[in-house]
This record gives C-alpha cells, sequence and structure tokens, in this order.
C-alpha cells in the first residue's frame, strides 16, 4: 500500500517511483520492501565481555537516528544480535546462525576473536563492518574498518616513535596469559618499540586472576625499563602502574592500550595517573559537532548508558555508520557484492568527523598509522589530548 501511495503521489515516471519499483524487486537475503536486516556480533558474556558491553549501544544509537530520519531508501534498519562470549568456536557458530537462520544482509561486528569466522563470511561474501582488532581485517575485502591497526606484516612505527620523543629507552611489555590477541598485540608493540631504538629489556604474563603487581613492579624496576606498556586489560594495567609508582620505578612513558572512558578515571584514576592513551578516534575533548549529534542520540535510544562519553560505544557509533555509508552507495536494490564495491570507492571516510585523518577504504590491506594520544592528569580526574593531533607514524 505504502508503495503505491507513492506511485500515485509523484507520477509514474519519477526517480522516486522508479527507486521504489527497484526495492519491491529485490532479491538479496535481509532486504524487504520496507526493511534492511543485518546481524550483530560480539561479546555478550565471557572474559572480554566487559571490554565490548557499550558496543551495541553505541549500534542502537547509530541505527535509531538514521531509522528516525526515514531509514536508507525508506527501509528501516533492523538486527539480530548473536553473543560469541569471546571464544572461537562460538564467533564461527554465531556468524553462522546470522547468516543462515537471521538472514542477515550484513554482519557488524566488534571482538576479540572475529578471525574465527573470517572464511566463513568471506567466502560468502558477507559483508562485515566493525572495529578492527585482528590482523584479519586487512586480510579479506569483505571485512571494513577505521581502526586497524595488527596486521600480518610489520609493525607500526608509531607507538615506538611517540614513546622515544618522550624519553623512552628501555621498556618493560606485558601481556595477559592464555590471551592470543594480547599476544599478538604485545608482539606487534614490541616491534614498534624496537623500531624506534628502544631496547624490550623485560616481558612477562601476567594473569588475570592471581599475579602479584608489586612482583611484576620490582621485576621491571631491576630490568631498568622506564617504558612500560603491553596488552593488558585496564584493571590489571592500573594494578601494575600503581605498584611500579609505589615502588618508584623511574618510567619516562607508562602507554595503554585501553582505558579511554570516564568510568575508567572514576574506578582506577590515581592509579593510572600520567599513562597516555592512544585512540583513533577524535576525543570528546575536541568537542565536535559530531560529538553531540552522538550524544543526543545516545540519550534518546540508549539511555542506559551513563554517561554516553564512551569510547567503545562511539566504536559501535562510527561501525553503524560505516554500514549505513554502505548502504547508501549501493544503491535502492543493494546486493551484497555492490554494498562491498562501492564501500571501496569510498576514499575519504571520516563518519563526519570523528575518524582522522580520513581513511581511504579501498585500501583495505593498510594498517592505520595515525593515532591521537591523550595522556591522564596527575590526579587521574580528565584525560588531556596530546599534540600534534593525530600523531602519525610510518
Amino acid at each position: 500500500m505504502a508503495v503505491v501511495a507513492v506511485v500515485l503521489v509523484t507520477g509514474c515516471g519519477s526517480a522516486d517511483t522508479q527507486k521504489n519499483l527497484a526495492k519491491t524487486g529485490c532479491q538479496t537475503p535481509g532486504v524487504s520492501p520496507t526493511t534492511i536486516k543485518l546481524g550483530l556480533l560480539f561479546p555478550n558474556s565471557g572474559p572480554a565481555a566487559p571490554q565490548f558491553v557499550d558496543f551495541r549501544s553505541g549500534v542502537d544509537a547509530r541505527i535509531g537516528l538514521a531509522n528516525s530520519q526515514g531509514g536508507v531508501d525508506g527501509r528501516k534498519i533492523i538486527y539480530d544480535w548473536e553473543d560469541d562470549a569471546s571464544d572461537p568456536a562460538t564467533n564461527l557458530a554465531a556468524a553462522t546462525t546470522l547468516v543462515e537462520s537471521s538472514q542477515a544482509f550484513a554482519v557488524i561486528e566488534s571482538s576479540n576473536v572475529s578471525s574465527r569466522s573470517a572464511a566463513y563470511l568471506h567466502n560468502n561474501g558477507i559483508p562485515v563492518v566493525g572495529s578492527g582488532a585482528e590482523a584479519v581485517w586487512s586480510e579479506n575485502d569483505n571485512m571494513f574498518t577505521w581502526s586497524k591497526y595488527l596486521t600480518a606484516g610489520p609493525a607500526l612505527s608509531t607507538w615506538g616513535s611517540f614513546a622515544r620523543n618522550r624519553g623512552g629507552r628501555k621498556a618493560a611489555v606485558l601481556r595477559i596469559a592464555f590471551s592470543e590477541s594480547s599476544a599478538i598485540f604485545a608482539q606487534k608493540m614490541t616491534e614498534s618499540l624496537q623500531a624506534a631504538g628502544i631496547d624490550v629489556v623485560y616481558t612477562d604474563q601476567v594473569s588475570a586472576t592471581g599475579t602479584d603487581p608489586a612482583s611484576i613492579a620490582m621485576k621491571i624496576k631491576n630490568s631498568g625499563a622506564d617504558v612500560l606498556t603491553g596488552g593488558l586489560t585496564v584493571d590489571a594495567f592500573a594494578s601494575i602502574a600503581a605498584a611500579a609508582n609505589r615502588a618508584q620505578v623511574p618510567l619516562k612513558v607508562t602507554m595503554s592500550p585501553s582505558g579511554y572512558d570516564q568510568n575508567i578515571l572514576n574506578a582506577y584514576g590515581p592509579k593510572l595517573a600520567g599513562t597516555y592513551l592512544f585512540v583513533n578516534v577524535a576525543p570528546f575533548e575536541q568537542h565536535l559537532p559530531a560529538h553531540q549529534t552522538f550524544i543526543d542520540a545516545m540519550a534518546a535510544y540508549a539511555p542506559q548508558t551513563q554517561p554516553p562519553t564512551r569510547q567503545v560505544a562511539l566504536t559501535g557509533w562510527i561501525s553503524a555508520d560505516m554500514f549505513l555509508r554502505g548502504l547508501h552507495a549501493a544503491g535502492p536494490c543493494p546486493t551484497r557484492q555492490s554494498f562491498i564495491t562501492k564501500l571501496h570507492n569510498v576514499h575519504d571516510y571520516t563518519a563526519d568527523g570523528l575518524v582522522a585523518p580520513p581513511v581511504d577504504l579501498a585500501q583495505y590491506h593498510d594498517v592505520a598509522r595515525c593515532f591521537t594520544f591523550l595522556r591522564i592528569n596527575p590526579t587521574g580526574t580528565a584525560f588531556e589530548v596530546q599534540q600534534p593531533t593525530p600523531y602519525c607514524g610510518s
């Protein structure tokens, strides 16, 4: 009835008429005349769940805003979601369910085990959009992200260059025991530091449940390290950083891959005082118009997330925004292949300024080389944006 009404109003020869007629004949899974269904895949349970808990809220906010503005080509965006529990086998099973049972057109994914389902999704031509936490995001042409910093090739120099420019010469690099993603990140960080002329003098595995921070701090001190970094969870990093401070370890650079969240400051601020963080989104401290749009949409469509200014929520927002960009580009009768092809033709993706510098989505093999660095202030109560912004390596 809605299609007939549009035809009567606009006239049989109009572009809107042709668009609506095209919609009725689309045969792609997940695409109906009134909706487009996607699949959302992330760890809602399991050991990594706390790192991803706000991702869905950001997705809900961006899709909610899009639907309030008429959706895409008149279609409302809906989704089914699956929990991979941070488990590789479950990740594959969840992806299979979204594609074969839910008939999702595409998948928005943020997970530390996304590599397990990557081959299945690639072989079936399923577009995947999300946060690129693993090297597989730079290997498959159906996977789109603005944030990949791990590849099978050489590590980027950005982290090492930043640490050396702030006086670092010897480093301690830690990782979580029995975590593959933590081990890979720690190795890439090690390579980056060494490429900048920083010696890695101490490495260790930290148990997520029982490592004595004081013991680790003394080992760092005895090694002569003046840089502390690695692929640790925020709570583990905060405990060890605080222990190093109590032991008077002469650290010049303390650098964590996670922790940009007001709730982190509330919980661990004094322990993390002076710690550098790096993000590949425009930090909220820059107060861009796009930040206000995000905050308003979070209040409207994900009010349970408080405060809304959380990095993981912003990651979910950008992931959904990139999906919408691809959907607009794919036209009124999108196919999975047209989505992939058209999104590769976007050479300057910024999510309205939230991603800087612009990302060329055609160069999916490339690693992100620019980050905005922030430092937690001496009282552990605020984030301070460092200059230059963004800071780029090679």
